[in-house]
């Protein structure tokens, strides 16, 4: 690779662009004069292939580059090299397909530096690894060897010259990469440090906690299975005793009704025995009372004269109380009024002070008036227009004189201005027509950059590409992710909720094949239809949840070594005997009731084949009836007599018995798991479309790359123009037309104020004349004015004097008006007299009213008193007669029993109340225990019976209903405890923890290995060129020690050979 040819722009003495072409591959030797720029081609060179030391190019810095530091108008220095590259042997690494290459390096004034090479952005360091592959590195102190430093060179010692080979053989390339490298190292070792502090204190104890807290989600799932069995088993046990209370309570009920009728008809005999002894009481006091006539007449009379009396004294006190109501009514209007009487003091207190008021400004108005004639005449008198002038005519006529001067001069200083103007504006107009071919080759280059920004846009706009289609696919990735991942909880929350289904064992041998376990039954069958999902539960009851296994021998294995749960049945396919519906039976049902309607609970499933004594065993003896009135047909039918369930749930057994009723829930286990496998298949279907995305997203990246390169050059171009226009914006033929066009405004602005002084001048010397004539007419016109004036003061003077005699008048009126607020407030002080009257009044008649309510209770007393009298005596009259007491005593006995006989009703009643409360509680309790447990409808037949989950016998309920609450308790407190997520965030945490590590050691790997290859390779680069280095010193001095008669290798080449 050698220079071909070179072009400097911009560059120190090279102002415009400059090609220097005709390089020789071998040896180029530069002439000329002195100044000529023999040097700054040779700095040109260093330039673009990077050079730091800038005093080997004359320069201390970088905009001293720049032709006369950017001060002529020309703001950048730009150097290109092309070198010639068809000798691939020698060519850069990654450059082997390039003819030619072309490197450029551009500066602008201000500090900006870029590099080009083929016509596109690079960074520095490319540029360097670029010219340091074959051995070119501007910067090593022998690149250059200036004049009066050969010599130096001559008398190296031998690490100096090794030195100077390591550099010219290019291994300063390696040293620098492995200098960065280690760098790169450092940073990446502090990095790593930092991730082993990461995962020391924070990754590893997060990853522990997760693992415990997954333990802890392990132990509370096993403990929800083993929770729900004890629910169901406490459910079952409620179930069964709430029934028993519920059938024992009606035969209770109905004896306690008879032993009531029974007490009804005791309580009406006695009720008979009473009222008889009442009689007979009745009849003894009236005898009784004929004998004491007398005395109870006279406390008769003395009591009624006491209750006339006593109507009296209430009869006045009403009298004083309305009084009173009168006199406080009359107390309230008075209030009233005073009220009005000190608002209407107010009232006239305003109108006084509007009177006061109306007066003064009366006379202050015309006391203005006055004094404006006044000042008026004495204008006049002095020689003024006016009073409201503050100079006379003739300082007016001064002032307008000097006026007129004033713009007189102005109009002569703007015409010596359009004058020089209009010279200067001729001068420019003709250094702006000598500049017009530089303004052209401007213009020229602005259109060529337009292109060239032009020619980008269309080849952007031509890619198959749209900007935010990468971000559209991307987004749409999220989203899917996001579904797929509320799709997995969603399958999680099912799963769970489904934990009964889930059969777990241990391998009870060795290298147990678990393929001989097929799993629950429920799980083995995909519903065909899904109306049929009740019946189907009711149908298979406790049989969906036995386990399918191939033998009996991997059943016993399960049942002893296989360490299970909860208690299962198993069914072994090759012992199992199926019970199906005789074909002949199925016929005659389908023949009966009609195909749709009456269909085998096996025919509704689908399984395997290899499962088909297993299905036939649990679905395979049962019809599912669409009607109720087909299932009775298929159930009581002569030549059928099958057991069908209904679509709702119902059973209809051939031997009469039913079961049916509310099936709310009907069904769900079936369902959920027909969710589950819905999810799990839209899981599938979105992962497919995923992949779909990810791999459009993959076709899609080298466009987008290309598409964010063309972007890039899009807005280089772009800048680059803005700024090639702001510089031609301000080169000497832009500002020449400025100039003009400042010029042309101020000629513009200068004739037009020329016409408004012209104006101004006009106006003054008008009103000059104006002032001439308004003194001659005052002159004329003084005294007839004066003496109108006179005449004006004379009237206001007298206006003056009326407006005293109104002001007097208002006084008078104001005089009037305190007078009648003085006798308003007599009239207030009149009331307030009457008001305290009034109260001392009804203070009296509040004591007047409290004395007669005394009176009233006095009376009140005695009449109770006398009327107290009047009730012993009749009572003792009573308790006199011995016949009647006796007959008192029995009645007494009686009333005794009655209300023995009473309380014994009531605590029956209650019996019955109690007894009706309890059915009813169980028939609830029974009701809500099937709508809000829907397996108990299907499992109520296994109830309390032996060898199943629900023996009662074998296992103590209360023992049960204890462990329990002590298992809810542990449950609750761990379900508060437990992360419901953390097996998902265990994975991920330990999937990136295991990600970390692996970047981890691999960065390590990749920094090390390339340290070693970059090792290697300087060696190997060094020893090529200290082999080629020794046969050119043998080629140098071999001749000239044979001349000498000596054939022996120089020292110096010695200390070179490689080892």
């Amino acid at each position: 690779m050698y220079i071909k040819e070179i072009c400097l722009e911009g560059f120190k003495s090279y102002a415009s662009r400059t090609l220097v072409p005709g390089f020789d591959p071998f040896f180029n030797s530069i002439t000329g004069l002195n100044g000529s720029g023999k040097s700054n081609i040779l700095g040109s060179i260093c330039f673009v292939l990077g050079i730091t030391n800038l005093q080997q190019v004359r320069a201390a810095n970088l905009q001293e580059l720049v032709y006369k530091q950017g001060q002529a108008g020309i703001t950048k220095a730009t150097v290109s090299i092309i070198f010639d590259n068809s000798d691939r042997s020698r060519s850069p690494l990654g450059y082997e397909e390039h003819s030619e290459i072309t490197v450029t390096r551009q500066i602008v004034v201000g500090g900006r530096n870029k590099y080009l090479i083929n016509g596109k952005l690079a960074q520095p360091s490319q540029v360097q690894n670029l010219f340091h592959s074959v051995q070119l590195n501007v910067n090593n102190p022998y690149f250059v060897i200036m004049q009066g430093r050969i010599t130096k060179v001559l008398n190296m010692k031998p690490p100096e010259i090794l030195s100077m080979l390591e550099e010219a053989s290019g291994t300063r390339m390696y040293e620098t990469k492995t200098e960065f490298v280690l760098k790169t190292l450092d940073k990446k070792q502090s990095k790593v440090d930092e991730i082993n502090k990461l995962l020391d204190e924070e990754i590893l104890p997060a990853l522990e906690k997760l693992r415990k807290e997954r333990m802890q989600y392990v132990q509370w799932s096993n403990g929800n299975v083993e929770l729900d069995r004890l629910k169901r088993f406490c459910v079952a046990y409620d179930y069964v005793e709430a029934k028993r209370i519920r059938d024992s309570a009606v035969g209770e009920v109905q004896r306690l009704k008879a032993k009531i009728t029974e007490i009804d008809n005791d309580t009406e005999r006695v009720k008979v025995e009473i009222q008889d002894m009442e009689t007979n009481i009745s009849k003894l006091t009236a005898e009784q009372e004929a004998n004491l006539g007398g005395e109870v007449k006279a406390l008769s009379d003395e009591v009624d004269s006491l209750s006339k009396k006593l109507v009296q004294e209430v009869s006045v006190l009403n009298s004083k109380e309305d009084t009173l109501k009168g006199e406080k009514e009359n107390a309230e209007k008075i209030i009233h009024y005073i009220e009005v009487l000190k608002q209407s003091i107010e009232e006239k207190a305003v109108a006084v002070q509007k009177s006061k008021e109306g007066a003064a400004d009366l006379k202050k108005r015309v006391e203005e008036s006055f004094k404006e004639h006044e000042k008026e005449y004495q204008a006049i008198v002095a020689g003024k227009n006016s009073g409201n002038e503050e100079k006379c005519l003739a300082d007016q006529l001064g002032d307008a004189k000097v006026a007129v001067g004033a713009a007189e001069t102005e109009l002569k200083q703007l015409r010596t201005k359009i004058s020089h103007c209009g010279k200067e504006l001729e001068e420019k107009r003709h250094q702006l027509m000598s500049k017009r071919d530089e303004a052209l080759e401007v213009e020229n280059e602005l259109n060529s950059r337009r292109k060239d920004l032009e020619k980008v846009k269309i080849e952007l706009e031509s890619l198959p590409h749209k900007e935010g289609q990468m971000e559209t696919l991307q987004k749409d990735c999220a989203i899917k992710l996001d579904l797929i991942q509320k799709l997995k909880d969603t399958v999680q929350d099912l799963s769970a909720q489904l934990a009964n289904v889930q059969f777990t064992y241990c391998d009870p041998v060795k290298n147990f094949d678990r393929s001989k376990v097929k799993g629950v039954v429920v799980k083995l069958i995909k519903v065909k239809d899904s109306s049929a999902m009740a019946a189907l539960e009711v149908s298979a009851g406790g049989k969906l949840f036995n386990v399918v296994v191939d033998t009996e021998n991997t059943g016993k294995q399960l049942l002893q070594n296989g360490d299970l749960r909860r208690r299962v049945t198993i069914i072994p396919l090759k012992k199992i005997q199926p019970s199906t519906v005789h074909p002949r039976v199925h016929q005659a049902a389908m023949k009966l009731v009609g195909k749709e309607n009456a269909k085998l609970a096996l025919s509704l499933v689908g399984y395997d084949e290899e499962l088909e004594s297993a299905m036939e065993y649990v679905f395979g003896a049962t019809f599912v009836c669409k009607t109720t009135d087909a299932a009775t047909e298929v159930a009581f039918n002569r030549e059928i007599r099958a057991p069908n369930v209904t679509l709702e749930g119902d059973i209809f057994q051939p031997s009469g018995l039913l079961t049916g009723g509310s099936h709310r829930g009907g069904g769900d286990l079936l369902r959920q798991l027909h969710d589950l496998a819905e999810c799990e298949s839209k899981i599938a279907g979105h992962q497919k479309r995923l992949s779909e995305i990810e791999m459009k997203i993959a076709d899609l990246q080298p466009l987008q790359k290309r598409f964010m390169h063309l972007k890039a050059q899009l807005e280089l171009k772009t800048h680059d123009l803005s700024l090639f226009q702001n510089r031609a914006n301000k080169n000497e033929h832009l500002k020449l037309a400025e100039m003009i066009k400042n010029i042309e405004q101020e000629l513009e602005v200068a004739n037009l104020a020329v016409k408004e002084k012209q104006t101004l001048y006009e106006k003054h010397v008008s009103a000059i004349l104006q002032l001439e004539k308004s003194i001659r007419d005052h002159e004329n016109n003084r005294e007839g004015r004066l003496k109108t004036l006179e005449r004006k003061i004379k009237a206001t003077k007298s206006q003056l004097l009326l407006a005293s005699k109104d002001l007097k008048e208002h006084e008078n009126e104001i005089e009037m008006l305190v007078m009648e607020r003085e006798a308003v407030k007599q009239e207030q002080s009149s009331l307030e007299s009457q008001l305290a009257s009034l109260r001392t009044q009804i203070y009296n008649l509040n004591l007047e009213v409290e004395e007669q309510l005394a009176k009233v209770d006095t009376l009140n007393k005695d009449h109770d008193q006398l009327q107290s009298e009047l009730d012993s005596i009749r009572l003792k009259s009573k308790e006199c007669d011995s016949q009647i007491s006796s007959i008192v005593k029995e009645q007494q006995k009686l009333q005794l029993k009655l209300s023995d006989i009473k309380l014994e009703r009531k605590r029956l009643d209650n019996e019955v109340k109690q007894t009706e409360r309890e059915q009813k509680d169980c028939s609830m309790k029974v009701d809500k225990l099937i709508e809000k447990h829907a397996w108990v409808a299907t499992e109520r037949q296994f109830f309390g019976k032996g060898g199943t989950d629900y023996d009662f016998a074998s296992c103590d309920p209360l023992k049960t209903r204890e462990e329990l609450d002590k298992l809810q308790a542990e449950q609750s407190s761990l379900g508060k405890r437990v992360n419901k997520k953390v097996v998902a965030m265990f994975e991920k945490a330990e999937d990136e923890y295991n990600n970390l590590m692996s970047k981890k050691n691999t960065v390590e790997s990749k920094i090390k290995k390339t340290l070693e290859e970059l090792d290697e390779k300087k060696k190997e680069t060094l020893k090529v060129t200290l082999v080629k280095v020794n046969k050119l010193w043998v080629h140098l001095f071999y001749p000239f020690a044979r001349s000498h008669g000596k054939a022996r290798t120089p020292r110096r080449l010695q200390l070179l050979r490689w080892s």
